[in-house]
């Protein structure tokens, strides 16, 4: 079932389409683009939505990556919720230093996809917001500015 704007708040974790949110436009990235290339993910990927401005109707969502590298953070599985073994069941990861800025009408184009219902809908940290400011402080102290994609 489609993704509405009104199921896009923060903790909601989705599966979009990162190629197709490059050919909506709007979207930035703080990711590194450097010497040896774009830092910034591609493909399908789950984000978490970790802060929404509903006036501008922009989310700042972080990418999850199933496997630990240099910056990443672990979180926590007795925080996540919804359905799904592969969510629920194994070790989900962000990055310190890729946040992305989505308008909340590309969020919903590119998570066309996601297979969730509202009610199966994966999130983290449904009650505990300063889980959820924790993983956005990073954006602050990010290494590059924030770019188109």
């Amino acid at each position: 079932m489609s993704l509405t704007v009104e199921e896009i708040t923060p903790g909601l974790v989705v599966h979009v389409d990162t190629d197709l949110l490059r050919t909506l436009g709007g979207c930035q990235t703080n990711a590194v683009l450097g010497t040896d290339g774009d830092r910034a993910v591609v493909g399908a990927h789950d984000f978490l939505v970790v802060h929404l401005d509903a006036a501008a109707s922009v989310c700042t969502a972080v990418p999850l990556f199933s496997k630990t590298a240099v910056g990443n953070q672990p979180l926590e599985r007795r925080q996540k919720s919804g359905l799904g073994d592969a969510w629920l069941g194994t070790d989900s990861f962000f990055s310190h230093w890729q946040h992305w800025r989505i308008p909340t009408s590309a969020l919903i184009a590119a998570a066309e996809g996601d297979a969730a219902t509202p009610a199966t809908r994966r999130r983290y940290a449904a009650t505990d917001r300063s889980a959820l400011d924790d993983i956005r402080n990073w954006e602050g102290r990010n290494r590059a500015a924030y770019r188109a994609v």
